[in-house]
């Protein structure tokens, strides 16, 4: 299947292929159509059963409320009830159709407490972070979506992103930045893609998030800032490092590890160094508590690089890890406080990407040659970013840091946006009160939908709506937030996309072997399960 564009949607509506009733013109999106709540809903009346008999008719169990055209239909927290579309849809025998939310890609990245995950395996229960840093939990998700026009967002560092046409974006224009203000607004990736750029700059503005709350870890066997300035200067070989700052000395001797200088090398101080312990049986050194033996077990001899551990601990830790990968490896200019961290070890810079990336900052890795002599060495890599907090223990080098109360971008520019293959696509939504949670290994800030963001879930029960369908679409709501929510007639309650078949179906909707139960349906109807069983249809069959 194949999804329609505005283009294509226009022409079956305009030819009476598709019926949308009342229809404006104004609703048509770029591959759907907006669809409003009417004035009917269907609310459960629990006290009148004991239980809910699927074979039964029990026609009490609900019943039917109309709301006048300014009065608000309250849904309580915890509530389900039944409404339905204002647009009475009639569809021809070739298209099925669906109404959706908006979308990633399934192999998005996507930071949890728990660790990374894609947007594919996310599911309802699930936590991620909002754009504070917070957990929070995914109330809804929908099923993979395939047919989708697709676009790659690429930001201003250089993180891409592939979302849905229709998928929301808090972003803050050049408008909203006048006079030093910064008024968000959700706008769709396709709206974004045109209004790209505003006198040849870039137009949108997407806030930095803050530092994401993984839980504080007390598994780490190496305290994070002892860890970092061993990374950065530290040998392989052994449990020591190389410098010539007695304030990073000092820092890893207050976190408990004895430094002792080495008599065979300028500057290089053994760390940890605790003795070494035999086994009785064997007459073997084995491993201790020494840092050495903690090194070992990591893996560190065999090569440098952050344990995951350290990437996904408390804000505190990971703050820790990158002063002492700063302190030893970084370098910060003393006109606009730019910091840069340089290595030769790419999986090392990438972790410091990632580090600085989770603590609200935004880092730009780039790469270029490592010389030495004029001799080339290879690729090094270097990370910058312009923090608003201290980076850096070393007095020399936090003296030159940005001042915190200076003025700082907190935000990632949308530099491009470009048609791409559809790609299977799917929509979260989060109890977060503002509606957003954090995608990619850059933690940028995104929005599920509108109505999701209040805490309103909505489904269609027939998930896809059949070939030959006429009637009004019936609606599941539900309230998931902590208060009630005001609903009105008229009001935008979905975007209904359509799909074209491989063929036009031999047996529509509504045709009389198949029992269709809900066609012509212009109230919000109930579950006519029980039919089936007065029918004598098998239950699965």
């Amino acid at each position: 299947m194949s999804v329609l564009s505005d283009r294509d949607i226009r022409a079956a509506i305009d030819a009476g292929e598709v019926g949308i009733r009342p229809y404006d013109p104004a609703d048509l999106q770029p591959s759907s159509v907006d669809l409003h709540l009417d004035r009917s809903f269907r609310v459960f009346r629990n006290n009148r059963y004991a239980f809910i008999d699927v074979r039964a008719p029990q026609p009490d169990l609900t019943e039917l409320l109309t709301i006048a055209d300014d009065e608000p239909f309250i849904l309580h927290p915890g509530e389900f009830v039944l409404g339905q579309t204002l647009e009475w849809v009639e569809l021809p025998v070739d298209l099925v159709a669906r109404l959706e939310g908006k979308a990633l890609a399934l192999d998005t990245p996507v930071p949890t407490p728990g660790g990374w995950r894609t947007m594919g395996d996310l599911e309802p229960g699930d936590v991620v972070f909002d754009e504070s840093g917070a957990p929070t939990t995914i109330v809804d998700a929908t099923p993979p979506m395939i047919g989708r026009p697709c676009r790659e967002v690429t930001f201003s560092d250089g993180t891409r992103v592939v979302a849905d046409a229709a998928h929301q974006w808090v972003t803050v224009d050049k408008n909203g930045r006048r006079d030093g203000r910064a008024r968000t607004t959700i706008r769709t990736t396709d709206e974004i893609a045109r209004t790209l750029r505003v006198n040849g700059e870039m137009n949108h503005h997407v806030p930095l998030a803050e530092p994401v709350q993984y839980p504080t870890r007390l598994d780490l066997p190496i305290e994070p800032y002892t860890l970092g300035a061993w990374l950065g200067d530290g040998t392989t070989t052994a449990a020591a490092i190389t410098s010539v700052d007695e304030e990073i000395l000092e820092q890893i001797s207050g976190e408990g590890y004895p430094v002792r200088r080495l008599a065979y090398a300028p500057h290089l101080y053994s760390i940890g160094a605790t003795g070494r312990t035999r086994d009785a049986a064997t007459g073997r050194y084995e491993r201790n508590g020494t840092l050495s033996s903690r090194l070992r077990d990591l893996g560190m001899r065999e090569g440098k690089y952050v344990p995951r551990p350290y990437l996904e601990a408390g804000v505190g830790q990971r703050l820790a890890l990158l002063q002492g990968l700063m302190d030893t490896d970084g370098f910060v200019d003393d006109v606009a406080g730019r910091c840069e961290f340089t290595s030769i070890n790419e999986g090392l810079a990438d972790a410091v990407v990632e580090l600085a990336a989770s603590l609200g900052f935004r880092p730009i890795k780039s790469e270029g040659r490592a010389t030495l002599n004029g001799v080339d060495h290879g690729p090094k890599y270097r990370i910058k970013f312009t923090p608003d907090r201290p980076v850096f223990r070393l007095g020399r080098k936090l003296a030159r840091q940005k001042a915190s109360d200076a003025r700082f971008h907190r935000f990632r520019a949308i530099d491009v946006v470009r048609e791409v293959a559809s790609v299977p696509v799917r929509c979260i939504q989060v109890a977060s009160p503002r509606g957003v949670f954090l995608v990619s290994r850059s933690f940028i800030p995104t929005h599920n939908s509108s109505l999701g963001r209040l805490g309103l879930l909505i489904h269609s029960t027939a998930g896809y709506v059949d070939p030959g369908w006429k009637g009004n679409l019936t609606l599941e709501l539900s309230n998931v937030a902590n208060l009630p929510i005001a609903l009105y007639y008229g009001m935008k309650i979905g975007q209904i996309s359509f799909f074209k078949m491989s063929s036009p179906v031999d047996r529509p909707y509504g045709s009389k072997d198949l029992g269709s139960n809900y066609q012509g349906q212009s109230e919000p109807t109930a579950s006519a399960f029980h039919r089936d069983f007065a029918n004598g249809k098998k239950p699965g069959g």
